[in-house]
């Protein structure tokens, strides 16, 4: 008797020693955020990551920004201007005398991946041209045009790039007026060049602005700005969207086009469509762009001072031009 009072008092002191289990929640149960670990993993400082290798565990250090950015991958644009009914240089329009059909081009340009020289965010920049002006029988259509170059810039505030480089030009415009200035056989222009580029995607401004220095061939400055905005979904997807763009330029010289040349050379308005589809195959951030344009341009008081010393009028004092632009950047 005396052992089962005992072993009823153990029993009993146990069961109160035990805290009772909570009671079932009434509702929707909600669970805080965990994260979790694979087994037997340690945490690490932010600097270091593990990884595995034959002989085990190994801390690498994080790779720093100046090795990102020379691993970044390279950039090429082609772009083809398919027709543009008149041939212009800087929204300076040619006379049809000159350049009887219009005028087509294809331009690349080459970005390589090492954007860090000399450790100071300075990249690198070839590009090329090749165009003609449609009919062999104008003065500026019996050659082709040909333009190769060499940029080195940076970007010195978010989408705000500058470039300074040098630039080749053969034919055109410019080598037609070295030939007549210089009689040079080969009607070349070399030139140091200036720019600075910005382009907002997001908030949609854009512009740049561009002074070169002629050195041989033809002898002076030319200077080009421009100004715009891009609007979005001007046309509502279904098929296809639709964005737009308009822009100011003006283009003025120095001593550029002859002797005592200066002033201004033009004024231009563009108006650009840029169709973009849904599914991502072109336009906005796809790899391919469409872009048919139309632009108005005036002559500025330069196109006077080049009549008198050539003795005809070389460039229209006004010109309406349809165009189509067509891209690829990979």
């Amino acid at each position: 008797m005396v052992r089962k009072c005992v072993a009823l008092f153990a029993a009993g002191s146990l069961a109160w020693a035990v805290e009772a289990p909570p009671a079932i929640p009434d509702g929707q149960i909600t669970y805080d955020e965990l994260s979790y670990q694979n087994p037997g993993q340690s945490e690490l400082p932010p600097e270091f990551t593990e990884s595995t290798t034959e002989s085990g565990f190994q801390a690498a250090p994080v790779v720093s920004p100046s090795t990102t950015a020379s691993a970044s991958a390279p950039h090429t644009v082609i772009d083809i201007m398919a027709y543009a009914t008149d041939y212009q240089v800087r929204g300076m329009g040619v006379t049809n005398d000159l350049s009887q059909y219009g005028t087509s081009r294809l331009s690349v340009s080459f970005t390589p991946s090492n954007r860090n020289l000399f450790h100071k965010g300075i990249q690198q920049r070839f590009h090329g041209m090749a165009g003609v002006i449609w009919d062999a029988s104008c003065p500026l259509g019996d050659i082709m045009q040909f333009e190769l170059g060499y940029m080195i810039g940076k970007e010195v505030l978010p989408n705000f790039l500058v470039e300074v480089g040098y630039n080749f030009r053969r034919g055109g415009l410019e080598g037609y007026m070295a030939k007549w200035h210089d009689d040079a056989s080969h009607r070349g222009v070399q030139e140091v060049v200036l720019r600075a580029a910005y382009n907002d995607f997001q908030k949609g401004f854009f512009g740049h602005a561009e002074i070169g220095a002629a050195f041989y061939g033809l002898t002076g400055f030319y200077m080009d700005f421009e100004g715009g905005y891009r609007f979005t979904d001007v046309m509502q997807p279904r098929a296809t969207g639709m964005d737009m763009e308009i822009s100011i330029g003006a283009a003025p010289s120095f001593s550029y086009w002859g002797t005592a040349v200066e002033g201004l050379d033009a004024t231009r308005v563009r108006l650009a469509l840029l169709p973009y589809s849904p599914n991502g195959k072109f336009g906005r951030d796809a790899h391919t762009l469409i872009k048919p344009w139309v632009q108005v341009s005036w002559s500025g008081n330069n196109a006077r001072k080049i009549t008198r010393n050539l003795g005809y009028t070389p460039v229209d004092h006004f010109q309406i031009t349809l165009g189509l632009d067509i891209g690829w950047k990979f």
